[in-house]
């Protein structure tokens, strides 16, 4: 399908005489004059065909982004073959059209130019940026998304950074599933269930996981939030009638067809009442639908079919499913501490970051106060790994297309890169440090003598992930990696591991995150067409990895499928004070690249021999990190970590130059803190520098300026008075010094 959108002040549009024999009868040839109009050049395409009712929802969708930006008072559906080469049918472009001016005018006051006629018309463009807009839709093959205003913006340089749209094509899913997620994969199915029962148009799409929550889409109907409630109780009751989950022979819905047709042979079909589904999970059900005693349909959001922005948009409806009433009041606990702890929302509340639209999505911007805490945790990574053999190094933004094209990454990352067109070159925003620094080590000349060689630099780099997938700073564009690689030799692949083992216990013990932690040592799957590089250099890979854990007594498990793309890691799975479960660190084994680059070192032999290239973060994303940190403390960060470590208040105007001399004295120390000397009660003040949960708040009164003393209150709420100011000083250097958490 595609469609030409043009908002104009008007179109007349007249039929001159048929261009088909079975061109739509019963046409008057006289002058039609719609105006304030926007008018959808549509041409219907063969790979249409036998997909209407998904391709009629995207037209719908399409038409109502538009009219939502430009406000027509009308809609023209005029057909029109010159977007084409590849036509569908004269009888099934003619049923399309009609039904869509069917479905338009639900909404809309709709005309139909004649199908099947020349028609002679003329058109008068608003000219506005939004007034001529084409788009490219269907379900035949991947298409890419069009977006373009006027052809004379459609230059090389703005199409550079634009998306690939292509489908994501469903996986099976062998992963053991624990009866919990069986119950919410059943709940979510109830869902769909009792959906297609209160709304007869309505289709399923796929169900699957988001977190600890489980998620339903739909098609074909529109759903709001008042109807949550009601659905959430008929899903119950059907639970409650114990309707029999059944497996059937195969799909007969257009959308479950397509997720068995990717599925292959691990496609199997359940029903349950009239509503059919090819899950993603062996096995995913329970036997008996009774066994869930409580349900809670969360939210509402959109997501496009196999994650394609050119496909379908269906609703997608987030839910829990429980045994009992007791754990689903237990779960909206929890989500309400965790809402309290949103790092989105104590970024705002202390000033740590900014999401700015003008700047864009996945884009934040780091506050004074939120630069605090990234810098202390690059500056205690690095001390951590200067007295180990690492070098920093520094690599630009950008890169040439062979660099990634000779790496890899073009076709791992192709539709995620943000490609700039120079005036002679092109180049890539980078999407990975690796292909950088394997250059700086091949610009050197290395002897076994020199090995390992190890490269320390936290670095930002640039992905195009989808905006319906940012999120603050969890998910964002530009992310910072605390990037390291060591070039080594095979028999030093065990020290290393050990040596950057250490540094991940000493980082998160220090953090207060190191218990109940593991490790997933992450290997190839069946399909090996996902991986670079050879069986032999993969399996030496993932057996000095898996002997490397052994050695060091990580509480590792071997999870098939999990591998990067250029070779097997350790990646280790931290929880926060919430419980919830992170993979932050990784140690990652790499034969290809130095293949790909071709790199050696001079053996002892003096012939050339290739090392092998140790990939490692520590905290990973350094935005991601931060996120979790917010969250994990709740924003009352240890003192090393505070943004704001001290704060001042005064009782009266006379005790302010005690406060300005006090706060001179502990800046000298290092000591980050501010003073409130405002005109305001004493009592506010406290209360204030509480809601910013600053480690200590000491109060200046007229008895502590005549004592030379401070009174101190801890966030925590305990309080000393006369308490002497070097003795303070002090203290607090040594719970900074010793980064106390």
């Amino acid at each position: 399908m595609k469609i030409l959108a043009v908002h104009a002040d008007y179109i007349e549009y007249q039929a001159t005489k048929k261009a088909l024999k079975s061109a739509e009868a019963n046409i008057k040839e006289e002058m039609e004059r719609v105006e304030e109009c926007l008018v959808i050049f549509t041409s219907v395409e063969k790979r249409d065909e036998g997909h209407r009712e998904i391709v009629l929802e995207q037209y719908q969708q399409e038409v109502d982004k538009v009219a939502d930006q430009v406000k027509p008072k009308n809609i023209v559906v005029y057909p029109y073959a010159h977007l084409s080469s590849s036509l569908a049918s004269p009888q099934y472009a003619e049923e399309f059209l009609k039904a869509a001016e069917k479905k338009l005018s639900v909404k809309y006051n709709v005309y139909r130019a004649p199908f099947g006629w020349y028609k002679a018309f003329t058109i008068k463009s608003k000219g506005h940026p939004l007034s001529e807009l084409s788009r490219e839709f269907g379900q035949g093959e991947n298409i890419p998304s069009v977006n373009k205003a006027s052809p004379a913006e459609n230059t090389p340089a703005s199409t550079n950074l634009k998306r690939e749209s292509k489908d994501e094509l469903f996986e099976i899913n062998n992963k053991d599933l624990s009866v919990e997620e069986k119950i919410n994969l059943t709940a979510a199915l109830l869902t769909g269930a009792a959906i297609q029962e209160l709304f007869v148009e309505a289709k399923i799409g796929s169900i699957g996981f988001y977190h600890n929550q489980t998620y339903v889409d739909i098609t074909g109907v529109k759903i709001k939030s008042d109807d949550l409630e009601r659905i959430q109780k008929h899903a119950l009751k059907l639970a409650q009638k114990g309707t029999s989950i059944e497996k059937v022979v195969a799909p007969t819905h257009e959308l479950q067809k397509q997720i068995a047709q990717d599925l292959k042979k691990d496609a199997y079909t359940y029903q349950l009442s009239k509503v059919e589904c090819v899950p993603t999970y062996a096995n995913p059900f329970i036997a008996n639908t009774k066994e869930i005693g409580a349900l809670k349909l969360l939210s509402l959001s959109s997501a496009y079919w196999k994650n394609n922005a050119s496909n379908l948009q269906l609703i997608r409806i987030n839910l829990v499913g429980f045994r009992t009433q007791e754990e689903l009041e237990k779960f909206q606990k929890e989500k309400e501490d965790q809402e309290n702890r949103s790092h989105i929302k104590i970024g705002k509340e202390q000033g740590l970051f900014i999401i700015s639209e003008l700047v864009g999505p996945g884009l934040p911007l780091i506050a004074p106060k939120g630069m605090i805490i990234r810098n202390e945790i690059t500056s205690y990574l690095w001390s951590l790994h200067k007295d180990k053999g690492y070098q920093q190094v520094w690599t630009p933004h950008i890169a040439k297309t062979e660099l990634y094209k000779t790496s890899g990454h073009w076709d791992k990352f192709g539709d995620e890169l943000f490609k700039v067109k120079g005036k002679t070159d092109d180049f890539v925003m980078k999407p990975m440090n690796c292909p950088h620094h394997m250059q700086i080590f091949d610009a050197f000349n290395h002897s076994y003598r020199d090995m390992p060689i190890r490269f320390f630099e936290p670095a930002t780099i640039y992905r195009d992930e989808k905006s319906g997938q940012l999120t603050g700073l969890s998910r964002v564009r530009a992310i910072t990696q605390d990037d390291g690689h060591l070039f080594c030799r095979t028999s030093q692949i065990k020290q290393e591991v050990k040596t950057i083992v250490g540094i991940i216990h000493e980082f998160y013990a220090t953090l207060g995150m190191d218990k109940d932690y593991w490790v997933s040592l992450s290997v190839r799957g069946d399909d090996k067409s996902k991986y670079l590089g050879e069986d032999a250099a993969w399996n030496l890979a993932e057996t000095s990895l898996e002997e490397a854990a052994i050695e060091n007594k990580l509480p590792y498990k071997r999870i098939p499928g999990e591998a990067a793309f250029y070779g097997p890691k350790l990646d280790f799975m931290f929880k926060d004070a919430l419980g919830r479960e992170w993979q932050l660190a990784t140690i990652q084994c790499d034969f290809n690249l130095p293949e790909r680059f071709n790199l050696s070192y001079m053996n002892e032999e003096g012939k050339k021999e290739r090392p092998v290239v140790i990939h490692r973060a520590i905290s990973g994303s350094l935005e991601r990190f931060l996120s979790i940190l917010i969250e994990h403390h709740a924003g009352k960060f240890p003192l090393w970590l505070s943004p704001v470590q001290v704060k001042i208040v005064t009782v009266t105007d006379r005790n302010v130059p005690f406060a300005r001399d006090l706060k001179d004295a502990l800046q000298k120390h290092g000591i980050r803190v501010e003073v409130n000397e405002d005109q305001e009660t004493i009592g506010k003040k406290v209360r204030d520098a509480q809601m910013e949960k600053v480690n200590y708040i000491v109060t200046i009164g007229d008895k502590e300026m005549e004592k030379n003393c401070l009174a101190i209150r801890t966030r925590a709420g305990d309080v000393k008075f006369e308490v002497n100011i070097a003795d303070f000083i002090k203290d607090l250097r040594t719970e900074i010094d010793t980064k106390k958490n």
